[in-house]
């Protein structure tokens, strides 16, 4: 049975019920166990570059040369920076994920009215490569006509007609790659209407969908907050799983769940989210979010689970936070030398160093790392070639040892501490 087959045979069963408090089937989100994935286009190495990244010293900053730009372009004009410049950092978008068995980092979300848009694109580091997998759909509109032209309600969801999110904004933090099931994950964080779309009155949509504002009440999911997937193999999207209700009986969290943070926690396999409403803890066999023991509530921070210590390291603002992900141990550390959080830093865990790795634009653009056993920033003074500010992209390459940080024109990688042989 496929992902998008056992998905709808639970939103169906769900429908029935007239419930939905699910438990999604082992079948749904097993990962294709085949063997190595088969990943496309292939891309030929960069035999120089990765001799220079593979010398790159402790503590050391290298500026890349100009990068490549392929893939899916076809959506853009011809004379649109993307081609030549890649996806462009989005401030609410700050991050990119590695998936393991590509070597590679997917990139996707929108930003504060920064390109809101579905596109899907992937960093091939060794290639030194930007890839589109996805081309954007129409940019939203606000029209019965563009809802009747390039949307759909399938399962009671709204999504573009090609099965992806209509609009994707404020991604936040809320971003992982899950390498079981081998998607990148997305929270969609809009309660209630989450189907709906911000601009878009739900008159209109009724309209542009055919149906009567009662009959689209009733045709879309149940309330609460969801996951959309995407598929990088299959360069597909799917609106996957259900996280926890919006409103209702049992509910304990309340609150919107915007401003959050996801991460994968590789020695537990499974995800982890917090928002200002709580945590949420993934449980890997069922599928099931269950919330933590102690609502903890941030918002808009940047965060990244340390798999040396266990713990989440959260920063949001002059303020960092070491935790449980249960949120029952929690320590708030106040008055901090690194500032950041969503909009304007990107936060990376490097397991050689057992650090946490901070690139902040929140005043000048700086690189700090943590270490959670002292509960202590430090300022490296990084060598090498410093990096310029602007819209980053930031991830950690698992396969090099290297962070990645993109300013939307030039990519520079640092290497913290080298890997003993």
């Amino acid at each position: 049975m496929s992902m998008e087959e056992g998905t709808v045979r639970v939103w169906a069963r769900a429908a029935v019920l007239g419930v939905f408090s699910i438990v999604l089937t082992a079948q749904v989100f097993a990962a294709d166990a085949a063997g190595p994935a088969k990943v496309e286009p292939e891309l030929a190495p960069d035999p120089a570059l990765l001799a220079k990244i593979e010398a790159l010293p402790d503590n050391t900053w290298l500026k890349l040369p100009p990068f490549k730009v392929t893939g899916e372009l076809k959506w853009l004009s011809q004379r649109a920076d993307e081609r030549r410049r890649g996806p462009f950092g989005r401030d609410y978008s700050n991050h990119a994920v590695w998936a393991p068995e590509r070597k590679r980092a997917i990139y996707l979300g929108g930003g504060h009215n920064v390109r809101p848009i579905n596109d899907v694109w992937e960093y091939d580091l060794a290639a030194n490569t930007w890839v589109c997998l996805r081309g954007a759909d129409p940019r939203c509109g606000r029209t019965a006509e563009w809802v009747r032209k390039n949307a759909m309600l399938k399962d009671g969801v709204l999504m573009t007609k090609t099965g992806a999110p209509v609009r994707l904004l404020h991604t936040w933090d809320q971003y992982a790659y899950d390498p079981v099931r081998r998607l990148a994950l997305l929270v969609h964080s809009t309660p209630r209407n989450f189907p709906a779309v911000p601009g878009i009155h739900r008159g209109t949509l009724a309209q542009g969908l055919g149906l009567t504002p009662d009959q689209l009440e009733k045709r879309l999911v149940k309330d609460g907050i969801y996951i959309w997937g995407f598929d990088a193999a299959k360069r597909t999207w799917t609106s996957i799983e259900f996280m926890v209700n919006w409103k209702g009986p049992g509910n304990t969290i309340g609150g919107r769940q915007e401003g959050g943070v996801l991460e994968y926690m590789p020695d537990k396999n499974t995800l982890w989210f917090c928002g200002y409403s709580g945590p949420l803890v993934r449980d890997a066999a069922t599928g099931k979010w269950n919330i933590g023991k102690v609502r903890r509530r941030v918002y808009a921070p940047v965060a990244v689970y340390d798999s040396n210590t266990r713990q989440m390291v959260i920063v949001i603002n002059d303020r960092t936070i070491v935790g449980s992900p249960d949120g029952t141990k929690w320590k708030v550390l106040t008055g901090q030398p690194a500032k950041g959080r969503d909009s304007s830093a990107g936060l990376v865990y490097d397991p050689v160093a057992k650090r946490a790795v901070l690139y902040t634009n929140s005043t000048t653009p700086h690189l700090w790392l943590f270490d959670v056993a002292s509960g202590k920033w430090i300022d490296p003074k990084p060598k090498g070639d410093i990096p310029a500010g602007g819209r980053m992209i930031v991830y950690y390459d698992e396969a090099r040892n290297v962070t990645v940080y993109y300013n939307s024109r030039s990519i520079w990688v640092y290497r913290c501490k080298r890997a003993k042989k």
